[in-house]
């Protein structure tokens, strides 16, 4: 008897420890797994080096945590959804970083009203390599899916305090290897993940991993400490005081029409290919004398994209550190373009092809001080041949909108570089990188759509009584690097066009200037420069650094002044601050 109860006792012993192993061995497969697709996915960014030892530790803390919910969802049909979301988390951040050059922000996936929009750039964005990403969780999951839990699975309280200290002990070795630079180093350190994931996010993500990244982005989310507001507060005060409010035009009742147009670089204006001319008006544009044309600017959008366009032209302030403006802080009190228009008698309205709830822009548009938005101008269509159906439903708006008024029409032709119809020699022209051709395809398309409503400016008599400006509103994805067939992208290669047609004041247009300058340029354009506000820029009326800073501290133009470069810096930092901390709530 006793040895039977002895054996019977054995028995039991030998099932829970094999239980138990089973366990362990589902946690360190599913690590397993993680760690190769977050391998997988660090592929994807284009960056040489910071892919050693440390790199390889912080992916395993990133697998180890996401694969946590191991211990405690012990059904298949708990699990698998998990494993489902993790996986597509990643393949999200590869397929964004394809198209905008940077990690996805968490905010971002609260806008889930842009899934529509965004179909053409996820198609473009998929590659076959992918599949080593999503292979180790479909292999984890096959061979999980044979297993019995009801065998594997420790059950009652002894099961549920094994799974407790096993992921514990997990969650301890993960916060090892994460925690110790955030004790041991300033935020401004260089060894502190903190200041990498504020200046070069895909080096940050290479080096420090996810968890950093969300750690990083939730510490930004809290908000700033009086020092940084004193220090915000202060700069802002420094660079009113280098703005004079002297108007160097008297205030006028000239119409302000701005053409935002998407994704239109500086590099196909004046490009021939096999004797044709990318864009023969933009071109003829660029000869004019009387046009002001600035061929070097320098965009400075970041996770928003677009909406960071509008942000900086309408605000003359800088994007988040991470995150879209728009979203996050789209119902802000902001000083604006609108606004200081508005005192002069202006009446000012948005046209766009976008649904109204795009980037949030039926909150911005009010924030920002417009009267109205006009949504979805290319009736729904969101094609490459919209542009021409937003001009044309444009015009008949303006000729009866109450004058003088400022219109941002915000067009749509150029988001993706997709196959289209258009007729065009430029399908004859030796280009060997189709998406290349079909960008400059589009790019001629949205050159003769801008023409055409100009000319229907002229006709309409508004066009001499209107100041009329013409800039892109970030780069491409097809910048001039992959058109000269060169791997590595730079600042120049991103750079923007900007024209100023009708304007009153001339200056000098050759020098490297920020999008973040183009605010105060035409408060001065539209004899505004007394209003309170003249943004984190500078007049290329008044005075030009011959310089522009990116978010991640990458410099263009020849101005190596440090006083001058560390200003424009940290206009990056202050704007942050202004938009987190509401700073303009109840001063506009």
């Amino acid at each position: 008897m006793k040895s039977d109860l002895s054996s019977a006792g054995t028995s039991a012993s030998i099932t829970q420890t094999t239980k138990k192993r089973y366990r362990v061995a589902v946690y360190l497969a599913l690590t397993a797994a993680f760690f190769l697709s977050l391998t997988a996915m660090n592929t994807v960014w284009e960056l040489y080096g910071f892919n050693g030892l440390k790199s390889q530790i912080h992916r395993l803390a990133d697998a180890m945590l996401l694969a946590l919910p191991a211990w405690g969802l012990r059904k298949k049909r708990w699990l698998f959804p998990w494993i489902a979301v993790v996986t597509l988390y990643l393949l999200s951040n590869v397929w964004y970083y394809r198209n905008y050059g940077t990690f996805m922000p968490l905010t971002s996936y609260l806008m889930v009203y842009n899934l529509p929009t965004i179909g053409r750039s996820l198609w473009l964005s998929l590659r076959a390599t992918d599949l080593l990403l999503l292979l180790p969780p479909l292999l984890f999951m096959g061979w999980y899916a044979g297993i019995d839990c009801r065998r594997s699975t420790p059950q009652g309280g002894e099961g549920r305090c094994f799974r407790i200290r096993a992921a514990a002990i997990g969650l301890f070795a993960a916060t090892l290897i994460i925690a110790p630079r955030y004790l041991l180093f300033d935020k401004e350190s260089e060894k502190n993940p903190y200041s990498w994931y504020r200046m070069e996010p895909i080096r940050a993500i290479r080096e420090y991993g996810i968890i950093n990244s969300w750690i990083f982005q939730c510490y930004h989310m809290g908000g700033y400490t009086p020092e940084e507001i004193e220090f915000a507060t202060r700069y802002v005060e420094e660079a009113e005081q280098r703005h004079p409010r002297t108007r160097l035009v008297e205030p006028h009742r000239r119409n302000l029409i701005l053409i935002l147009t998407e994704s239109l670089c500086a590099w196909p204006v004046g490009l021939e290919v096999g004797g044709t001319e990318v864009t023969p008006y933009l071109n003829s544009l660029a000869r004019d004398t009387t046009v002001l044309y600035f061929p070097k600017v320098l965009p400075q959008i970041k996770d928003g994209r677009s909406s960071d366009a509008q942000l900086i032209l309408n605000t003359g302030l800088l994007p988040l550190a991470s995150g879209a403006a728009s979203g996050t802080y789209g119902l802000n009190t902001y000083p604006s373009l609108p606004k200081a228009l508005k005192k002069l008698g202006y009446t000012s309205i948005s046209l766009t092809c976008d649904n109204k709830t795009f980037w949030n822009q039926d909150a911005t548009s009010r924030s920002y001080g417009f009267d109205r938005l006009y949504e979805r101008m290319d009736e729904g269509r969101q094609r490459p041949e919209s542009d021409s159906i937003l001009f044309a439903r444009t015009l008949p708006v303006l000729q009866q909108l109450r004058k003088p008024f400022y219109a941002q029409v915000v067009t749509y032709s150029g988001h993706d570089p997709v196959e289209t119809t258009f007729g065009s020699t430029l399908r004859q022209a030796d280009i060997p990188d189709r998406n290349v051709m079909n960008y400059l395809i589009i790019t001629q398309f949205v050159d003769r759509s801008i023409e055409r409503f100009i000319e229907a400016l002229r006709e309409a008599g508004l066009y001499d009584e209107s100041i009329v400006v013409i800039v892109g509103d970030h780069d491409s994805t097809i910048t001039r690097n992959r058109y000269e067939g060169r791997a590595k992208r730079t600042l120049e290669d991103r750079y923007i066009p900007l024209f100023v047609l009708n304007a009153p004041l001339k200056t000098e247009t050759g020098k490297v200037i920020a999008q973040s300058d183009i605010y105060p340029s035409l408060l001065d354009l539209m004899g505004a420069a007394d209003y309170p506000f003249h943004g984190l820029g500078e007049s290329v009326f008044r005075h030009q650094s011959d310089c522009a800073a990116d978010f991640d501290g990458e410099w263009a133009g020849g101005n190596t002044d440090d006083s001058v470069r560390q200003r424009r810096l940290e206009a990056w930092r202050v704007s942050d601050i202004l938009l987190r901390s509401d700073h303009f709530a109840g001063s506009f």
